[in-house]
């Protein structure tokens, strides 16, 4: 027998019987479109995690940090790993690593006019801060060969106030300064007192451009940023001047060319892990976004387990009722399946003939519950964007195919008993049957 008479003969056989056909294929499609939907609700949650962390920064960044180990007789710093240009050297040149940035973050004052505004400034490589995920909401992000330029914070243009107004009318809002980014002259002081009677008129104030304001949405949005070697030199600046002054840095001065803070990229998220590894192996802390997502899937992981086991509940019962249209079958075609063994057909073709029969009940069940997930999916999505939430249910082209694949699986699977059973009936009998 070809196989298109085979599949000819097997529609036929199965248009035949229109109504229980139709019902057998719509236990497959509820069961199809409960797992492919059930799914999707475990995916599109997991998609839904990974944007939310997505949005604290970048999934390919690891935050490097030396640890503070004290002695507690001497109360000085034992034992430390140390984050100088050799060690950053030595982690650009692990596999995998596109670029890496010391940070080195400082308090500063920025000047507009007669406005002044306290911010916690940090300095880094300016060519690697949009590679390290940093976004800005106007503006840009600093760039290689930027000279004294400036991102300022998100909250910068409510934080500006007059230094010689008192503090009460400082935060209560009756001030309401407003200011140009890229219109007004900007300066920069370290003198914490400037603007008041207190302020040391041997330090001038430096000028600075404005490029940018960070994205209030992203990472370290409070935060200024300014290119690592200019926040380096005013740091040098700063100490001899204190020291020319006779003041104290409280043990805090800093050494050129050595860091606290460093941030490493990684070309691909699958290294992330390992990387993060090596770098703890170096003697350092290392964390990255990975750690919080990986959580979040194992969380995930197990509700798609629990929900596709629910789905697959529907899709056992639609095998049953294959099976059972499949044996149903066998009784009222008993005297067709013993003509077709006296004309030559043989147990083999018999086999395939109705495999083929619940193949095309799976196929189209499966078709058609995929089509109706699609629709369930974005149903679901609907609403939960009316109620202001995110989508909730998403469907990747792989599982609407694996949902296909599996819904004809399953009728072949179901069809396999019925199939051996009707080979094994006797040509001689199965042709005396009324």
């Amino acid at each position: 027998m070809s196989g298109f008479d085979l599949i000819k003969m097997a529609l036929r056989n199965l248009w035949k019987r229109k109504l229980r056909t139709f019902l057998t294929v719509l236990g497959v499609i509820i069961g199809t479109a409960s797992i492919v939907v059930m799914i999707s609700v475990g995916i599109g949650m997991n998609e839904g995690y990974k944007n939310q962390i997505e949005k604290m920064g970048s999934l390919y960044v690891i935050n490097l940090n030396v640890p503070y180990s004290y002695d507690d007789s001497n109360n000085k710093n034992k034992d430390k790993a140390k984050l100088d240009t050799a060690t950053l050297e030595e982690l650009r040149q692990i596999e995998g690593v596109e670029a890496v940035t010391p940070m080195l973050q400082e308090y500063f004052i920025l000047i507009d006019g007669r406005n002044i505004f306290d911010t916690s400034i940090i300095g880094i490589l300016p060519e690697t801060m949009e590679l390290m995920g940093f976004k800005v909401s106007t503006g840009r992000t600093l760039q290689e060969g930027d000279s004294m330029a400036v991102v300022l914070s998100s909250y910068a243009r409510e934080e500006f106030y007059n230094p010689k107004l008192s503090w009460q009318y400082r935060w209560n809002g009756s001030q309401n300064i407003e200011i140009d980014p890229y219109g007004d002259k900007f300066q920069l002081t370290y003198d914490y007192s400037y603007g008041t009677k207190s302020m040391d008129k041997s330090i001038k104030p430096k000028k600075i451009e404005i490029v940018g304001e960070m994205d209030q949405n992203g990472q370290n949005s409070y935060a200024t940023f300014m290119p690592l070697g200019d926040v380096e030199k005013i740091v040098a600046e700063r100490e001899k001047h204190q020291k020319a002054a006779g003041q104290t840095n409280n043990g805090n001065k800093k050494k050129k060319g050595v860091y606290d803070q460093a941030m490493v990229k990684v070309r691909d998220m699958k290294d992330v892990e390992r990387i993060q590894q090596e770098i703890k192996d170096m003697g350092f802390e290392a964390s990255s976004l990975v750690d919080y997502l990986k959580q979040a899937q194992e969380t995930s992981k197990m509700l798609q387990m629990v929900l596709g086991a629910i789905g697959a509940i529907s899709l056992f019962v639609a095998a049953i009722g294959i099976a059972n249209t499949m044996v149903m079958s066998i009784y009222e075609r008993t005297r067709e399946i013993g003509v077709m063994k006296v004309i030559g057909a043989t147990i083999p073709d018999i086999r395939r003939l109705f495999l083929t029969e619940a193949a095309f009940i799976g196929l189209l069940g499966g078709m058609v519950g995929v089509i109706l997930s699609y629709a369930s999916s974005k149903i679901i999505n609907m609403v939960s964007m009316n109620m202001g939430r995110e989508t909730i249910s998403l469907i990747p082209i792989w599982l609407g195919l694996l949902g296909i694949v599996f819904a004809t699986f399953v009728g072949v699977a179901a069809g396999f008993f019925p199939a051996v059973r009707a080979t094994k009936l006797s040509a001689l009998a199965a042709i005396k049957t009324e």
